[in-house]
């Protein structure tokens, strides 16, 4: 599930890298990665069923860009996500938005 997900924001034409960047290329660029255990279901001292949450980035010059929609269209219906933040970078001057995902552990 998770490299299909990768696929889907690299084919919006966007570097995506998993865990960051050596060095951020030019924007637009991007950073997906799996931070930690979601929701799960336990029984008998088991887990039944597991799900991952993680975050992608988004970092583009201007908020007036056609990248954030085809972020969130790549991601539709692959994973639950919400738009948790959108602010500018003070460093890079740089636009980030950040979705936050839960998807079908492994």
């Amino acid at each position: 599930m998770f490299n299909a997900l990768i696929m889907a924001l690299r084919n919006t034409g966007i570097p995506f890298a998993e865990y960051g960047w050596d060095r951020s290329p030019a924007a637009p660029y991007g950073v997906i990665s799996i931070e930690g255990q979601g929701d799960s279901v336990a029984g008998d001292g088991y887990i039944l069923h597991q799900s991952l949450r993680g975050s992608i980035d988004l970092f583009v010059k201007s908020p007036d860009t056609m990248w954030m929609p085809m972020v969130q269209d790549a991601i539709n219906g692959l994973v639950a996500w919400r738009l948790n933040s959108v602010q500018r970078e003070q460093d890079t001057n740089l636009i980030h938005y950040e979705w936050i995902f839960e998807m079908e552990g492994p």
